[in-house]
């Protein structure tokens, strides 16, 4: 592939650390190290895996559990800092806005600040906010903005609510993530359908990772029951005064508001799932490091059942329409390392492979 763009790559600011629990920032201690940097050692991992740009965006839950001033304030701080890390890499990073959502009219701002101001590519919002949903009218000023300025917002999972997690979760903790972060965030953007926001927002682009939160694999179930559903329900509300709901098909919405990314998720079937409901159009490559392995999903990328052009979108050639992109902006860097690498490089980069490979092994044995 001629370049391999990243999507859903985290970083941690320091003066997060500082606010969230201690419990939470004990889960993060082994990845710390790779979370806080966004410099030449970032970069050298990269480079070791074959990745070009990553587009960086601040580790879940941002500042969406902070009370609203102090969001406002940090995220304004965040944002500025990485807009100096993609000022300092052009070639290597691009950003996603860190939102303060308590305040819509606030994240709307900053949102139209920073991709005026640092060219960031849109904003990552990590769920819901204290249990309210981007359908929700309060977020309007949000989606007004995001449409207007022609970014997408990417939806990262998080926690469900409380009263949710004690229901489903409470004795089985370690289902949170492993399955409760997708359905809550599938649910999101079904929410975010079924309330017609994509209505309202034609040119609204919304993006989900980790292959489309579970979505692909029964959208043709989905398609029928949610759309007839929902016009149904239309249909019995006329005369009511009742705002009505999606005009259009869920499957419409999928092909023409939604794009999804292959983050966490290095499964060629998931990958042939995706690409035969929505098309290879709306799918983006992504690793999330650096919870992912880059080794594993450049891998991945590499033997995927695709065309070389489909490949190559899939790579890059998506990111590029969507977030609009230069295209080939980092074509000579890839040569350099390709025909000219240094020592120092190789070895780094033998080592870093090795010890992928193994985790790898050790991890699929262990769960086998």
């Amino acid at each position: 592939m001629s370049r391999v763009i990243a999507l859903e790559e985290a970083f941690l600011h320091p003066k997060l650390m500082e606010l969230y629990p201690p419990s939470y920032m004990k889960l993060l201690d082994m990845i710390k190290g790779n979370l806080t940097d966004v410099g030449p050692e970032r970069i050298r991992r990269m480079d070791a895996a074959g990745i070009d740009l990553q587009v960086l965006s601040h580790v879940q839950p941002g500042v969406q559990c902070l009370d609203t001033d102090t969001a406002i304030r940090i995220s304004r701080e965040v944002n500025d800092w990485l807009g100096g890390v993609v000022k300092q890499y052009p070639e290597r990073f691009a950003g996603f806005a860190m939102l303060p959502t308590q305040s819509p009219k606030d994240a709307a701002d900053e949102l139209e600040r920073t991709v005026l101001q640092f060219g960031f590519k849109g904003a990552l919002i990590n769920g819901h906010t204290h249990g309210r949903y981007l359908d929700d009218d309060l977020f309007s000023p949000i989606l007004e903005r995001a449409q207007m300025l022609d970014v997408p917002i990417y939806i990262h999972p998080t926690d469900p609510p409380q009263a949710i997690t004690d229901i489903y979760y409470k004795d089985f903790p370690a289902m949170t993530q492993s399955w409760g972060w997708q359905v809550e965030t599938g649910t999101h953007l079904l929410r975010i359908m079924s309330s017609g926001v994509f209505d309202r927002y034609p040119r609204l682009k919304i993006i989900i990772g980790h292959m489309g939160e579970l979505i692909p694999y029964n959208l043709q179930r989905i398609n029928k029951a949610l759309t007839l559903g929902n016009w149904l329900l239309d249909s019995q509300r006329e005369g009511t005064g009742v705002v009505s709901v999606m005009k259009k098909s869920v499957y419409y919405y999928m092909r023409e508001n939604v794009f999804i990314t292959t983050s966490g998720v290095c499964d060629h079937a998931a990958l042939n799932c995706a690409v035969t409901e929505l098309g290879i159009d709306n799918i983006l490559f992504s690793v999330d490091d650096p919870f992912g392995d880059n080794f594993e999903a450049m891998e991945f990328l590499n033997t995927t059942q695709l065309s070389k052009e489909d490949r190559e979108k899939l790579a890059h050639g998506n990111a590029e329409r969507v977030l609009k992109l230069s295209p080939g902006i980092h074509d000579r860097k890839r040569m350099e390392r390709l025909f000219f690498p240094r020592l120092k490089s190789s070895v780094f980069t033998f080592k870093a492979r090795a010890k992928s490979k193994i985790g790898r092994m050790l991890l699929s044995f262990l769960v086998k």
